[in-house]
């Protein structure tokens, strides 16, 4: 199916330095001990925030400034390609080593997405006084590893490097974790109670997972891999849903990485007039920047738990179908994220743009439903750019969510639609109801959306768990019959 585009805005979220996330979740705030002015700035800022993840907000921020974050972010993330790519048996071998799993299907060759996982505990970071405090431990080897090589030079992994890898997962982890929990703390002190805080608290781990999101040039290595160690071709079942369409594209068999500044990929026989025409798509020109992509990494949901906390993506292109461990970074093609969001109070999709040493933190539904509509889940997709075929995306992410055996509660703005005997789509769906009695290629995009997100009231009922919940959740979206059983 062809990509549906059209107009969409580039957005940059509400930026929060780690240092005032620090100021605001602190229990010591005092006017005794603050000057008016900071006082002032604090309210001012505190009602950013609020305006962010509230109901007329887009549901998240960006975390800046965090201390040593950003260079694990920078070695970990790489990584994701090449555990992706690498052999069935070997990546078997790695990440066991490692400690990590695997939560898709990695027989499917033609996955959009390959996803490698591992529980984090709060007791590893409970009672430090800071993010700067997670790096004692181990962080000379950590550092002694970035001296000894490059992205490039990851042509194998070994034991040690194994090791270090995972030290960086846990500790790039913990820091994200903390990041999430603060915020929490935050929203705690500005719409009362502890909810969201001791919720995180009580659950004691959270799911840290690093994401590669596949160029269609991952696709092909990963059938020619399959094709020599199986000396067959692979009998995948295709997904019309995320795969590019290879009839229409260019061929692969001769990309390389551009010499030009910003790195961008471009295919050696392309005449110069071609070249000129794909730079001038892929730069700064208003229609780029302000595309909705229907072409997704990443279908449209909202997540379950309390927030999602997420890196910065970094862009990798390949070199070409000869050496899988060839690829250079680069720049976004479009200038922002590929994360979109929906934004139902002016029936818009939203481009984020962020910056690449920046945090974003999502609200989720048990968020949203524990604070009884004060916070806003954020209803989001991952597009996926279709000019360059060797383009893929990494980051990590780490989910935060409540107990499992946690009650969750009916919130008002459910019961209320209860009492009045009205079909309710979900808390973030309700403010759908006035726009989708329009026309056009908006009213067009929220159907379609739309028609893949099973509605919150389908998905929660009185005396639920959270594991319920969850369960439920991805049944509906995921099981037999759900809204996206048959899409990645």
């Amino acid at each position: 199916m062809a990509a549906m585009e059209t107009h969409a805005e580039v957005f940059e979220p509400l930026e929060l330095r780690y240092s005032d996330l620090v100021l605001l979740s602190s229990s010591r705030i005092s006017s005794s001990s603050l000057s008016c002015e900071e006082l002032e700035r604090i309210e001012v800022i505190s009602g950013d925030v609020m305006r962010a993840l509230g109901p007329s907000g887009p549901g998240l921020l960006a975390i800046t400034g965090v201390p040593k974050a950003p260079a694990l972010r920078r070695d970990l993330l790489p990584l994701a390609r090449k555990l992706a790519l690498l052999g069935k048996k070997e990546r078997a071998q790695v990440l066991k080593d490692i400690g990590l799993g695997s939560d898709v299907s990695m027989r499917n060759l033609d996955r959009a997405v390959s996803s490698f996982a591992m529980q984090l505990k709060y007791e590893q970071f409970l009672g430090l006084e800071s993010v700067s405090t997670l790096f004692n431990n181990g962080q000379e080897d950590i550092e002694d590893m970035q001296k000894r090589r490059t992205v490039d030079d990851w042509q194998g992994f070994h034991g040690h490097e194994q090791q270090l890898i995972g030290n960086i997962f846990r500790e790039l982890g913990l820091c994200m974790m903390e990041l999430g929990f603060q915020l929490a703390q935050v929203c705690d002190n500005l719409i009362g109670g502890k909810e969201l805080g001791q919720s995180i608290l009580d659950a004691g781990t959270a799911k840290g997972r690093l994401i590669h999101y596949h160029s269609v040039l991952d696709n092909l290595l990963l059938k020619k891999e399959n094709k020599r160690t199986k000396g067959s071709i692979s009998k995948a079942r295709p997904t019309t849903s995320s795969v590019i369409n290879l009839s229409n594209t260019l061929s692969l068999t001769n990309l390389h990485v551009s010499a030009s500044s910003d790195k961008k990929v471009l295919p050696n026989f392309m005449k110069s007039e071609d070249e000129q025409f794909l730079c001038s798509k892929i730069s700064t020109g208003v229609s780029c920047r302000r595309k909705y992509f229907s072409n997704l990494w990443q279908q449209w949901h909202y997540d379950y738990g309390i927030f999602t906390v997420l890196t910065s993506p970094l862009f990798i292109s390949s070199c070409g179908l000869n050496d899988s461990f060839c690829f250079k970074d680069c720049s976004s093609p479009d200038e922002h994220t590929y994360l979109q969001l929906y934004d139902s109070n002016n029936d818009r999709v939203l481009l984020v743009k962020a910056s690449p040493e920046s945090f974003i933190i999502q609200v989720g539904e048990s968020a949203d439903i524990l604070s009884n509509g004060k916070l806003r889940s954020t209803l989001h997709s991952v597009g996926r750019p279709s000019e360059i075929e060797s383009l893929s995306r990494e980051t990590f992410v780490v989910f935060l969510q409540p107990p499992w055996n946690k009650v969750l509660p009916i919130p008002n703005y459910l019961m209320d639609a209860e009492v009045k005997d009205e079909e309710y789509l979900a808390s973030n769906d309700a403010f759908l109801v006035g726009h989708m009695v329009g026309s056009g290629d908006s009213n067009h995009i929220v159907q379609e959306i739309f028609r893949s997100i099973p509605p919150l009231s389908s998905r929660l009922r009185r005396g639920m768990t959270f594991a319920e919940f969850s369960r439920e959740t991805t049944k509906q979206y995921y099981g037999g019959g759900g809204t996206q059983s048959g899409r990645q």
